[in-house]
């Protein structure tokens, strides 16, 4: 190797160290000041835990789009969350838990229920010269319907989000008028049977007596649909759906009180003829005539149906999303609406619900 030749070798050597530096240098200098960007973000907003979650995120697959449930699967999926809602076992934890949370209205529930039998042993021993409908069959049905209520308007008060005082209030409240407006209907039935037509004063204090206690009623409902409209609830408790549920339960049910304000300004249930005539068995709604009682029942039970509906959705498995339980919830309150609607329509036009000659 002639000296000309190590010349050229060490040039060449040279040559590569410089293009080396020259290409490390930039690299040192951007991992500097990424260094210190990393320094700084972490120092202020970013976390490491951030970051990770970040990429955890970034490289995770794409969720794959859950299975189309065709009509039979969401049928099937309701009734048998229908059927386990409404299991003994369910029912009983349920009142067990509503007694621990709000005794008062919880046990008046029970009372109702449990006066029931009296005033039907009372029914059955009405004379034989009394051919009237039976007085006793009135205090029986507003016995059944203010029991539900009572347990109803007991859950919709634990899921507000109002203070300890209002809520004790409204559930004296709620207690006291149904009691009086039972003892009030149980002591007219009495005096139709055993003191019709003396002591007219007593009869007008009595039915002043009933009517102000369903205003009472009204008013605590009202109120209590304003707090959920302004959304004053207990997010935890209820969701989406069930205060959507509950909203239109309540609107309802308030069209049903208007309806029974209606047939105590006229000063009759029935449109056509007389009250009194023949009716369905029990409830006595009018088989010849347009019967206003039709519509207010199916109103004022609005508030179990529809959210007892939205419970069930929720239980299914698996569960509908919310859009579509919202969707499902709305449909069933246009229906239950609907019917109110033409129920009342037909019995202004005088029509009965079933005509059986």
């Amino acid at each position: 190797m002639t000296r000309l030749d190590v010349c050229l070798g060490a040039a060449e050597l040279l040559r590569m160290r410089e293009d080396m530096c020259v290409q490390t240098a930039p690299a040192n200098r951007l991992m500097k000041r990424t260094g210190l960007a990393m320094t700084y973000l972490r120092g202020t907003t970013f976390r490491e835990q951030t970051a990770t979650r970040q990429l955890d995120l970034w490289t995770k697959p794409a969720a794959l789009p859950a299975p189309v449930q065709t009509d039979t699967a969401w049928i099937s999926g309701f009734l048998r969350a229908l059927i386990q809602t409404a299991s003994p076992a369910a029912i009983r934890e349920f009142f067990r838990e509503l007694d621990s949370k709000d005794a008062l209205l919880s046990r008046l529930g029970w009372v109702l229920m449990a006066v029931v039998p009296v005033f039907a042993a009372l029914a059955l021993l009405v004379p034989g010269t009394f051919h009237a409908i039976n007085p006793w069959i009135k205090p029986i049905k507003f016995s059944l319907s203010f029991s539900t209520f009572a347990s109803t308007i007991s859950l919709f008060l634990l899921t507000l989000r109002i203070p300890e005082w209002q809520l004790r209030l409204a559930r004296r409240a709620i207690a006291g008028s149904v009691a009086l407006e039972i003892f009030s209907l149980g002591a007219q039935a009495w005096r139709n049977i055993y003191a019709a037509g003396s002591h007219m004063l007593v009869d007008s204090l009595l039915a002043q007596m009933t009517n102000s206690m369903v205003m009472v009623n009204t008013a605590i409902v009202i109120a209590m649909f304003a707090l959920f409209c302004a959304n004053r609830v207990q997010s935890s408790l209820v969701d989406r759906p069930m205060l959507a549920a509950i909203r239109y339960s309540i609107g309802i049910f308030l069209v049903g009180n208007a309806v029974g304000g209606y047939m105590l300004a006229r000063g009759s249930h029935t449109v056509g003829i007389a009250d009194g005539g023949p009716g369905l068995p029990f409830v006595n709604w009018s088989i010849i005539g347009g019967d206003l009682r039709i519509a207010h029942f199916i109103a004022i039970h609005a508030i179990q149906i529809v959210p007892l509906f939205a419970y069930v959705l929720s239980q299914m498995a698996p569960i509908p999303t919310v859009k579509q339980r919202k969707i499902a919830v709305a449909a069933l309150a246009i229906a239950v609406g609907l019917a109110v609607g033409v129920t009342f329509v037909q019995a202004a036009m005088g029509r009965p619900l079933l005509s059986i000659h």
